[in-house]
């Protein structure tokens, strides 16, 4: 992929820090009304971590630093920048939905377009496809550049992605959650798994940054031993088996939740068997962004579904 990355959206920065603000307000006026992001909560859709105006210079300055340094970066030291284009998306994207109900623009929004344009280059899967809904007619679509796994597959409908396997699942969740880890494999003495991991929406927490999104990460094994794939899975998050667990009131789930007191960290962990295999969701974040956004856990562990083929299996 080249890196030259004026191309990306059909105006210059100094247009939008001159235009955005005005035209985005304008163009979501013209949008119709419907329920945003269906099956999940909008009460975190509130208190961006950054202003209107603060959006647009961010943005723009980490358009200008990337432009300059993308070629440079390892994986490892793209995770900095990754996590800031997604507190900015975060914030505009509660923006939009604080003036117009919505998350997804149907007119174009110059400001999730551009930091969208990043997003696979800061080895984020989906981008492409949230690059290519929110874009201006005028632009150029992407193709996805991610490989996903053998017969793991990802769509976008309007504001929800979907990733599918052919071995017996399927999960949906927002188009802004940061896809940063799909994979297939067989893990160092345990079964072999398939993982999705994600990171939420952003806020306010105990850090020393003081922000950060909460982690959601799902694991399937097919056909495995239940007992075995989550004793093997709880071990490795650090979570004592004997940990008492609580009910979490979607579809007669247990869950086991730790805290470390020194970092703030929490760790949440609930595993079930299904005849297509054994599922287990972690949901992790620092005190803060661990109660912010755990109705989005709750409704992801709702959105997940056993499936037969490409087929939901209810």
């Amino acid at each position: 992929m080249s890196f030259n990355h004026r191309w990306a959206v059909n105006m210059t920065i100094r247009a939008i820090v001159a235009t955005t603000l005005v035209t985005a307000t304008a163009a979501l006026a013209e949008m119709p009304g419907g329920p945003p992001q269906g099956g999940y909560s909008v009460a975190p859709l509130r208190d961006p971590l950054f202003d209107s105006a603060q959006v647009v210079i961010e943005t723009t300055a980490l358009n200008n630093w990337l432009g300059a340094n993308i070629q440079k970066l390892s994986y490892e030291q793209m995770k900095g920048p990754r996590e800031h284009l997604y507190y900015l998306i975060d914030s505009r994207i509660k923006q939009i939905y604080a003036a117009e109900q919505r998350v997804l623009p149907k007119a174009n929004d110059p400001i999730l377009e551009l930091l969208f344009s990043w997003s696979e280059y800061l080895g984020v899967f989906g981008g492409a496809h949230a690059f290519n809904a929110v874009k201006a007619p005028a632009s150029k679509a992407k193709e996805p550049a991610m490989k996903l796994p053998a017969g793991i597959s990802l769509g976008l409908d309007k504001d929800l992605f979907t990733v599918q396997s052919t071995l017996g699942w399927a999960a949906t969740f927002p188009y802004y959650f940061m896809i940063w880890n799909v994979g297939d494999f067989t893990a160092t003495g345990g079964p072999r798994t398939q993982l999705l991991a994600l990171s939420t929406g952003a806020a306010k927490d105990k850090s020393q940054l003081g922000h950060s999104q909460a982690t959601l990460m799902f694991l399937f094994s097919p056909g495995s031993e239940f007992e075995a794939f989550q004793g093997y899975w709880r071990k490795q998050l650090g979570i004592d088996a004997t940990t008492k667990t609580q009910a979490l009131n979607v579809r007669k789930l247990q869950a086991q939740h730790v805290v470390d007191e020194t970092s703030k960290l929490h760790k949440e962990f609930t595993a079930w068997f299904e005849p297509s295999g054994s599922f287990a969701v972690a949901y992790i974040g620092i005190e803060g962004t661990y109660e912010w956004n755990r109705p989005h856990f709750l409704d992801f562990l709702r959105s997940v579904e056993a499936t037969v083929g490409s087929r939901p299996n209810k």
